[in-house]
């Protein structure tokens, strides 16, 4: 029988039992099928009253950990059946909210008492986003080190969609762009849409560096620069402030513009101030919901410096009209009322555990790096890194490999981009990282890790 230790956890004694179920599921302690005891028998095991057993199968019920029927029993809820069998993609790079919780339950919570639903269903949004969903987000964004009007916030559908608004809105065909020569592979579709050319510069364990920018800046007429200085992707690095500081020097020196990409920053509890804190007039700031709260949510904010926000606004009309209203306000809320907060905890505590022991798994030196929701990992040897990824695919785990992430041809690391949020389970990602690490060592195993 599965019996939790309640007595070091705090709250009422049945959200105490649910969330030692949560941890239990999460855990792989208990897996989907499970069979739970009966209400008496659990509460007698526990020495709790019936109905608070019976109060905390509600509230689980409530939240989709579990199942069940009368005359049946109570069961582990079967969750993502995706997530459970067959392949296991890490390529991917979000991070899922606490399988424990419901999203159903946060939706109907979040939608229920709006008096202003008809007015977000049946009025066309505004370009720029609704003031009130403008100010929410300002007032996020100033947490994080920035202050910034709600006149300067646009609304965006995503992190990628303000990048795409922000170019359209600053280039012209043929402008250069340039970036850490490893970065994230939407920018290189971004400029081939607009026909902008990428030029990728060098990097080390801090990400870009500075001298790089300027000499290339001496030599080219570079448009601006886009990069990632908190928790780069793919890397990982995390810029120094001194670092953000230099660039935003060269900014204004070289005349050129800032696109600073800031999405993955929620994961450090007090990062560096933002590049565009040290160039408010020459840095976009970009960022979204997708990887603190639900990728579904396509809500995204740009930054802009101060009276020049119109350009961005009307590249967002000419590209979806405007952000849906309904979708903003839904994210505005949980903004406001402490939701996302909970759920950045949640995502914080759990990257950095399944950080922790990816890096341990893989005994790589972490000694100044900062956890992240994906892990850059070397692969030893001489062959061809996408040999490596088609041999760890046959056995059911997909990667991305560092060729996907280069700006320019040429040599790149041999090495792959582990994402570590989409399994459900530590249980599920313990496995991939085996069979991982089996192919690392030349090891032969199953063709399809089930």
């Amino acid at each position: 029988m599965w019996l939790p230790d309640l007595e070091h956890r705090s709250g009422p004694m049945a959200s105490r039992l649910v969330e030692a179920l949560a941890e239990a599921i999460n855990d792989g302690r208990l897996v989907a099928g499970t069979q739970l005891p009966p209400h008496r028998e659990l509460a007698d095991a526990l020495k709790l009253s019936v109905g608070t057993v019976t109060r905390a199968y509600s509230l689980a019920r409530d939240r989709g950990l579990i199942s069940g029927t009368v005359g049946r029993g109570t069961f582990i809820a079967a969750g993502d059946e995706g997530d459970e069998s067959g392949e296991i993609d890490l390529r991917q790079n979000f991070i899922r909210w606490d399988p424990g919780e419901s999203v159903a339950q946060l939706l109907r919570t979040a939608l229920r008492d709006r008096a202003d639903l008809r007015q977000l269903m049946e009025i066309y949004p505004n370009p720029a986003g609704w003031p009130e969903h403008r100010q929410a987000a300002g007032r996020w964004l100033e947490r994080r080190g920035l202050a910034a009007s709600s006149e300067q916030v646009v609304i965006t559908n995503g992190a990628q969609h303000g990048m795409q608004s922000v170019l359209a809105a600053l280039t012209k065909p043929g402008d250069l762009v340039a970036t850490e020569y490893l970065t994230y592979p939407g920018i290189k579709n971004i400029a081939g849409q607009l026909r902008l050319r990428l030029k990728g510069l060098p990097m080390d364990q801090e990400g870009l560096l500075p001298e790089a920018l300027d000499r290339l800046c001496a030599a080219e007429n570079v448009r601006a620069l886009y990069t990632i200085p908190t928790i780069q992707n793919p890397t990982g690095a995390l810029m120094s402030e001194d670092r953000r500081e230099t660039i935003a020097d060269i900014a204004r020196r070289r005349n050129i513009t800032v696109l600073e990409d800031d999405i993955y920053a929620f994961l450090v509890d007090r990062p560096p101030p933002p590049i565009a804190a040290f160039a408010p007039e020459r840095c976009y700031f970009v960022t979204s919901l997708s990887k603190s709260i639900f990728p579904g949510l396509r809500l995204g904010f740009v930054v802009c410096p101060p009276a020049t926000a119109e350009a961005v606004i009307q590249a967002v009309r000419a590209s979806v009209l405007g952000v849906s209203p309904l979708t903003a306000g839904l994210g505005a809320s949980w903004l406001e009322d402490g939701t996302a907060d909970r759920i950045i905890e949640w995502k914080r505590n759990e990257m950095q555990w399944r950080w922790e022991m990816a890096s341990g798994f893989f005994g790589l030196d972490t000694r100044e790096a900062h956890f992240a929701g994906h892990l850059w990992l070397p692969i030893p040897g001489a062959g061809p890194v996408d040999e490596f990824v088609a041999r760890v695919q046959r056995r059911g785990v997909l990667l991305a490999s560092a060729e996907g992430f280069a700006v320019e041809s040429g040599p790149v690391p041999r090495a792959v981009r582990i994402c570590l949020g989409v399994p459900l389970t530590r249980v599920r990602l313990q496995q991939a990282f085996g069979v991982i690490r089996e192919v690392m060592q030349g090891r032969a195993g199953p063709a399809q890790l089930i």
